[in-house]
C-alpha cells in the first residue's frame, strides 16, 4: 500500500461545493483516532468537517464502507435516533479534493461527557438507544452481499511474530511489551476462534463505537449519536457489553457496576434481547481490540503511514491498547458475576 499523507485544501473545498467564503483558518477539533476534525466557519454556515485517513481510504472496501454508514446514519435518523448524518452535495456524502476526501457535518451545539460527568440517567438513555438501534430495520437499503462482506471483514488474521520483529528491527517503544504478551494474544485469538461459531444465531446493523466520545449531550441532556462510520453488522449481545463497559468507566480502570447495570437494564426494558451466552460474547470481545492493536502496530511502525504524528499516535495506540486487552482479560470473571447477579436480579 502506498503512503499517502493529507492534502488539506479547505478553500477549494467550501469553491467546489458551495459552502461558501472561509471566514479564517479552520480549526483542529476532537475527533476519533483514526481521522482529523475541523471547525470550518464560512460566511454561510458552520461545519464540522471530517478528513478521512488517506491510508485507510487506499483499502479496496473503504469507499463503499463509508457510504453504506452513512446510509445507516440517515435511516437511524429518519426512524427517531437523534443522529448526525453527513451533508449530501451532488448526490453524495463524500466530498473530494484533488484525491483528499471529506465528509461533512452540520455543526451541533452539544459536548462529549468526561468520564466523571457520565451518570446513570446517562446510561439508561444509552441503553435505550441501543435497543432502538437493534431493532430497527435496516435490510432496505443493503444488500446481502455488502453485508456479507462486513462480517468477513471482522476475521483478519494477523502475524503478532512478525509485526513483533518489525518493532524490535524498528527499536519500536512497544518491541518488548508485545514480545512479552505473544502467548497471551494466540490464548485470547483461541478464544475468539472458539466463540466465533457460537455467535451466528443474530446479526443486527448497528453503530459499532458507542463510546462516549462518540456522543454529543445538547442543553437538556438529549444525546445525540455522531461518528457512524464503523457502522455495520454485529451480534446485538457483544455490543450491548462493550457498550455498558464503555459507560461504566472501563477506558478510566475504574469501572462500576451500578452504571454497568443500568445501561443493560434500560436495554431490555426497551426491547433489547440476550441472545448468547455471556462467556461466548466476552470471549469474542477480544477480536475488536486486537483488530485494533494490528492496526495501529503497521501504523507505527509506518506501514500504513508515513506521517510523523500518525506514527505517533499508533505507538501510544500500541502501548494502551495492550494495556487494556490485560485489564480486560482481568476483568471477565469479575464481569461474569455481575452478569449473574443481573440476572438473578431479574428472576
Amino acid at each position: 500500500m502506498e503512503n499517502i499523507s493529507y492534502n488539506l485544501k479547505f478553500a477549494t473545498l467550501c469553491a467546489k461545493y458551495n459552502l461558501g467564503l472561509l471566514m479564517n483558518e479552520p480549526e483542529p477539533i476532537t475527533g476519533g483516532l483514526l481521522h482529523r476534525m475541523y471547525r470550518l466557519q464560512t460566511d454561510k454556515a458552520q461545519y464540522a468537517v471530517k478528513v478521512l485517513n488517506p491510508q485507510i481510504m487506499q483499502r479496496d472496501t473503504a469507499m463503499s464502507n463509508y457510504i453504506f454508514s452513512e446510509m445507516v446514519a440517515n435511516l437511524a435518523y429518519q426512524k427517531g435516533i437523534h443522529a448526525v448524518p453527513a451533508i449530501v452535495s451532488n448526490g453524495s456524502s463524500m466530498h473530494e479534493v484533488e484525491g483528499q476526501f471529506y465528509l461533512l457535518f452540520p455543526w451541533v451545539q452539544g459536548k462529549a461527557l468526561p468520564l466523571d460527568e457520565i451518570d446513570l440517567d446517562c446510561c439508561k438513555k444509552i441503553g435505550a438507544i441501543l435497543a432502538q438501534l437493534h431493532i430497527i430495520d435496516f435490510s432496505q437499503g443493503t444488500d446481502d452481499h455488502h453485508f456479507e462482506t462486513l462480517k468477513a471483514s471482522n476475521a483478519a488474521v494477523e502475524n503478532w511474530k512478525e509485526l513483533a520483529l518489525k518493532g524490535e528491527q524498528q527499536g519500536a517503544e512497544w518491541s518488548s511489551l508485545l514480545a512479552d504478551h505473544l502467548h497471551k494474544i494466540e490464548n485470547w485469538e483461541s478464544l475468539i476462534h472458539s466463540s466465533a461459531s457460537l455467535l451466528t444465531n443474530h446479526y443486527v446493523i448497528s453503530h459499532r463505537d458507542l463510546d462516549p466520545k462518540n456522543v454529543l449531550w445538547d442543553e437538556q441532556k438529549v444525546p445525540i449519536i455522531i461518528d457512524w462510520e464503523a457502522a455495520g453488522p454485529i451480534h446485538p449481545t457483544l455490543e450491548l457489553i462493550d457498550v455498558a463497559l464503555y459507560w461504566s468507566g472501563s477506558e478510566s480502570g475504574d469501572l462500576s457496576k451500578k452504571a454497568f447495570s443500568n445501561l443493560i437494564n434500560s436495554y431490555l426494558e426497551h426491547g433489547g434481547e440476550i441472545y448468547a451466552d455471556w462467556q461466548v460474547v466476552l470471549n469474542y470481545g477480544f477480536l475488536g481490540k486486537l483488530e485494533w492493536l494490528a492496526y495501529n502496530i503497521r501504523r507505527s511502525l509506518g506501514l500504513e503511514s508515513s506521517d510523523d504524528a500518525e506514527r505517533e499516535l499508533g505507538t501510544r495506540e500500541v502501548i494502551r491498547t495492550i494495556n487494556a486487552l490485560h485489564d480486560y482479560a482481568d476483568f471477565i470473571p469479575q464481569c461474569l458475576l455481575w452478569l449473574g447477579d443481573l440476572e438473578e436480579g431479574s428472576a
